[in-house]
Parts: structure tokens; C-alpha cells; sequence
């Protein structure tokens, strides 16, 4: 009797969100103007920065080159690398670009984070290393919180919790022409009921960091500009 009525609270729930989301959204995706990448036809992807090498975590933290504010937490020295592998694996399967490996410049890049809140220095860094890559482009990530779940997809102490940006830089200009980020915390749907398309996709489970950073690379190369 109990586990019944708990069901029909949930479903009532789920239909309560289903009418409100026509008129709202639930992802915590800020995303930017869009605008076309004109003269842009191959992009390299840069490996993804660790922004609390800045700040630290637990702070709300500025990124030097896009300038989107996040709350920092803990990112695993693994986090860069997966979301720069996938990046580049998404980014390809869209077929808009040829994507350029950044493998063999680490040299160009070393010390590209500044210590100081200042992008000139850094972006003069990306610059240079588009250009002895051969690319149109640079893409830049920096993630700032990389936080896994602590449990499983039935329950958790905490929940999976990513924050990260995209910037694109045209070689060109040497001007960064796009930005968009990402930034969500997973929450059960009786804590949103916003959240229930999200709910419905992940078929009402909790999810690891990478499976909703992956998540959030998705949902920005749908938004991403345009040759």
C-alpha cells in the first residue's frame, strides 16, 4: 500500500512537470549568442585546463579567457584528459569540421594557465599553437568542478556534480569568437520537477561525472557554430 502510493506521488509528479516544461527549462546550461565560425573549417582541440589550479575549490571562480563564473570543486587528475578525448570523438562525429589533433605542442601550451586573472598572455599562447597546428581554430576547456557520485544509480550520499566552459578562438583575428559552458548538479526529481526530461533520459538513475559531463558536451556541440 505504501510502495503504491509512493508511485502514484511520483507519477503525479512526473505529469505536474511534463505541462510545466513547455514553458520552462530544466538543464543548467547557460547557453551564448549563436553566431557563425565564417572562414573556419578545421578546429584543433586543445587538451581541457584545470581552473582550481587558479582558485582552488569550494570558490566561485572566474575563467580568465571566457569569463564564466562556477563554483570550483574537486577535479581527478583523469578529468582533462576524458573531456578532452570525448570532446574530440563529438566533434568529429558532427561532420562540420576537420578536427586537428594538438598531440606533440604540450611544449606551446606549458604555463598557458596564468597565475594572474589576465587571458592576453594565454591567448597569445593558443594563438601560436593553432598556427604551427594548421588550424582555423583553437578549442579551449577549462573545468572547474569534476565531483562523482558517492553511491550508485539506485542511491547516493552525494550526487555527480560537473562545471565546465568552452572557448573558440579564431587564429586568424587572434579573438576568441564563442564561448558556452556547462554547469549542473544531478537532482533527484522530487527536488525539480523541472528536471524531468533529464528524469526520463537517464531513466531515474543517479549517473557518474562522466557520464554527465558527456551529457554536457552533447548539449553544447548542439548549440556550437555553424562553417
Amino acid at each position: 500500500m505504501i510502495s503504491s502510493l509512493k508511485h502514484l506521488i511520483l507519477w503525479g509528479e512526473i505529469c505536474l512537470a511534463c505541462m510545466l516544461t513547455t514553458a520552462c527549462t530544466s538543464r543548467n546550461i547557460h547557453p551564448e549568442k549563436p553566431i557563425e565560425a565564417v572562414g573556419v573549417k578545421t578546429i584543433a582541440v586543445l587538451p581541457f585546463q584545470d581552473i582550481t589550479k587558479i582558485y582552488g575549490v569550494n570558490v566561485n571562480a572566474r575563467s580568465y579567457l571566457s569569463g564564466h563564473v562556477m563554483m570550483t570543486g574537486y577535479v581527478p587528475d583523469s578529468a582533462p584528459s576524458y573531456l578532452t578525448s570525448t570532446l574530440v570523438s563529438l566533434l568529429q562525429a558532427t561532420g562540420d569540421y576537420t578536427v586537428l589533433s594538438s598531440e606533440g605542442y604540450q611544449d606551446i601550451l606549458s604555463g598557458s594557465i596564468p597565475d594572474q586573472d589576465t587571458a592576453s598572455d594565454s591567448l597569445k599562447q593558443y594563438v601560436r599553437a593553432g598556427k604551427q597546428i594548421g588550424a582555423d581554430a583553437v578549442l579551449v576547456g577549462h573545468v572547474f568542478r569534476f565531483i562523482d557520485r558517492h553511491g550508485n544509480r539506485v542511491a547516493v550520499q552525494h550526487p555527480a556534480s560537473v562545471a565546465f566552459d568552452l572557448s573558440l578562438i579564431q587564429i586568424a583575428t587572434g579573438r576568441l569568437i564563442w564561448s558556452d559552458r556547462f554547469d549542473e548538479t544531478q537532482k533527484s526529481l522530487s527536488e525539480n520537477v523541472l528536471e524531468i526530461n533529464a528524469f526520463l533520459h537517464r531513466k531515474g538513475s543517479w549517473i557518474t561525472a562522466e557520464e554527465l559531463a558527456k551529457e554536457g558536451l552533447e548539449a553544447i556541440l548542439r548549440r556550437f557554430p555553424k562553417p
